[in-house]
């Protein structure tokens, strides 16, 4: 069976890429900025979604560019999610946010349903064969 792969405006292939390193990097600067900028304003609440957007953007780069399965990988990985769950309900602790509490909820949901799912996905696979 063949591939079809996708063909931008310019007429070029368009494969299965990953985003450019300074895609992250441009990500990384637009944290650094929104943090920086709520440090200047004194809004804790964009203080926290600079973080974040901080922690969510290392750990996508960890996962689309370090190649390796170390154990020191998977637990920066871990450690960068679970940091920007802990800024994200720091943030509703102190503010009392209702979108901060609303993305914390979202979040543990998330997080919740991702390790209930593999967890059990692969007890319905076992059972299944």
């Amino acid at each position: 069976m063949e591939e079809k792969s996708k063909v931008s405006s310019s007429g070029k292939k368009m494969g299965n890429r990953q985003p450019r390193i300074r895609v992250y990097v441009a990500w990384e600067i637009i944290s650094f900025s929104i943090v920086l900028s709520g440090l200047l304003s004194g809004n804790v609440v964009t203080v926290v979604f600079g973080t974040a957007m901080a922690f969510a953007s290392t750990s996508a780069f960890l996962t689309q560019y370090v190649k390796s399965e170390h154990r020191v990988k998977r637990a920066l990985e871990v450690a960068s999610t679970f940091a920007t769950l802990g800024i994200f309900i720091y943030g509703y602790a102190i503010t009392r946010s209702f979108i901060l509490g609303l993305i914390t909820f979202f979040i543990v949901a998330i997080v919740f349903l991702a390790f209930t799912l593999s967890y059990l996905l692969p007890r319905i696979r076992r059972e299944e064969e």
